[in-house]
C-alpha cells in the first residue's frame, strides 16, 4: 500500500496536484456574516464535471488559484476543466468559454469573472438550466448565483489604509492609488473600501488612472504619476506596487508601497524591505472552498452562501511564517488549464 501511494503521490505531483500534502482545512473563515471554520468534504458522491473560468492566466496570483481548484478537485473526486480568458479586456472571450462549458453540459461552472455585471445575462440563462455558478474571487452583481468564495475586495483596501494609518503614525499623508482595471468588480469594491478608510483621517489621494494588471500599463500609469508629484504611499494591485518598486528604486523616491493584494513577487519585495505590506486573500483558499460548495450544491448538502476566508496583512513581522501554500501554487507547478472532460 505505502508503494502504491508513494507511486500516486509522484504522477500527481508530475501534474502540479498536491495530493499527498498536509490538509488546507480547517481555516478561519467568515461564512454568511459569521466567524466559522470551514470543514470540505470528505469525497463527492459521484463524479461531478464542473468548469472553472478564469480572467487570464498572466501572474502567480492565477496560478495558485488553478493550483488549488485542481488539487481540491482531485481529492474530492470530481472532473474539471479550467479555461482562462486572456486578460480583463477580454469579455468577450469569458463569455464564449461560458457558454461553451453549458453546451458541454457542466454540472457547475465557477466564475472568476472579468467584469461585475457583464456576463449577469449567461448567468441567469445558466440557473434557468439548473447549472449552479459559483462566484469566485472577483464578484458578480447577479444574485442568481448559488454560492460565492470571496473576500471583500472593499475589506482588502480598507485593511491596507489602516495598516499604514496606524502603523506609520496617525497624520496626514498623501496617497497614490492604482486600482486595476476599470469596471472589474473588485476594482470597484476596492475604491469603495478605499475611500471607507481614507474618511476621518487626514488622508487625501490622489488616482493613478484605471489598466489591466500587466507589468506595461501598470508602469505607465505609476511612472505617469511619479513624473508629476511625490506621493507619500502607493496604495494599489499588485502589479502596480510591483512596478512601483523598482520605479522608486532606480528613482530613489521616498514613497513607500503597500499592496491590497498580494503576489509572489509582492512577497519578495516585502522580504527585501522595498514593500511596506500587503493583504492577504488567500486566493488558494478561496478556489479549493469554491470547488467544495460546488459539490454541496450539486448534492444538495447545507452550505453557506458567502465563504471569506479571514483577512491577514503580510509585512515583515510575519512574512517568514506565514503559509504561502495559501497564496500561490508551489515553485515549479505551472498554470493547469484543460478542457473539460466529457460524459
Amino acid at each position: 500500500m505505502a508503494v502504491i501511494r508513494t507511486v500516486k503521490c509522484l504522477a500527481l505531483f508530475a501534474i502540479g496536484i498536491p495530493a499527498c500534502a498536509r490538509p488546507w482545512y480547517p481555516v478561519d473563515t467568515v461564512q454568511d456574516g459569521r466567524p466559522a471554520s470551514y470543514w470540505p468534504l470528505a469525497q463527492a458522491e459521484k463524479s461531478w464535471r464542473v468548469c472553472a473560468l478564469l480572467p487570464h492566466g498572466r501572474d502567480k496570483y492565477w496560478w495558485g488559484v488553478a493550483w488549488g481548484l485542481l488539487g481540491e478537485a482531485q481529492r474530492l473526486g470530481i472532473k474539471l476543466g479550467i479555461y482562462q480568458a486572456g486578460g480583463y479586456e477580454f469579455l468577450d472571450e469569458q463569455r464564449r468559454q461560458f457558454a461553451a462549458c453549458v453546451a458541454l453540459k457542466a454540472d457547475a461552472i465557477i466564475l472568476a469573472a472579468i467584469s461585475a455585471n457583464g456576463l449577469d445575462d449567461v448567468i441567469a440563462d445558466a440557473a434557468r438550466k439548473r447549472i449552479p455558478v459559483i462566484d469566485l474571487v472577483n464578484g458578480v452583481t447577479s444574485d442568481k448565483v448559488a454560492a460565492r468564495s470571496l473576500v471583500s475586495f472593499a475589506d482588502m483596501s480598507a485593511a491596507a489604509v489602516e495598516y499604514l494609518y496606524q502603523g506609520e503614525g496617525k497624520k496626514a499623508r498623501r496617497l497614490g492609488w492604482f486600482p486595476g482595471p476599470a469596471g472589474a468588480g473588485w476594482v470597484a469594491d476596492a475604491e469603495k473600501g478605499l475611500a471607507r478608510a481614507m474618511h476621518g483621517k487626514g488622508l487625501t489621494m490622489e488616482h493613478g488612472g484605471y489598466g489591466p494588471p500587466a507589468s506595461s500599463q501598470q508602469m505607465s500609469l505609476v511612472r505617469s504619476m511619479l513624473q508629476r508629484s511625490a506621493p507619500d504611499y502607493i496604495v494599489g494591485n499588485a502589479v502596480a506596487v510591483e512596478v512601483a518598486a523598482s520605479y522608486i528604486k532606480y528613482k530613489q523616491t521616498g514613497t513607500r508601497l503597500v499592496a491590497f493584494y498580494a503576489t509572489e513577487p509582492v512577497i519578495d519585495l516585502i522580504r527585501s524591505g522595498q514593500v511596506l505590506a500587503a493583504a492577504s486573500d488567500s486566493p488558494v483558499l478561496q478556489a479549493r472552498i469554491a470547488i467544495d460548495l460546488s459539490v454541496r450544491v450539486l448534492e444538495k448538502r447545507p452550505y453557506a452562501r458567502r465563504v471569506s476566508p479571514d483577512i491577514t496583512m503580510i509585512d515583515a513581522t510575519n512574512v517568514a511564517s506565514y503559509d504561502l501554500e495559501r497564496l500561490f501554487a508551489p515553485a515549479k507547478v505551472p498554470f493547469s488549464q484543460m478542457p473539460l472532460p466529457p460524459k
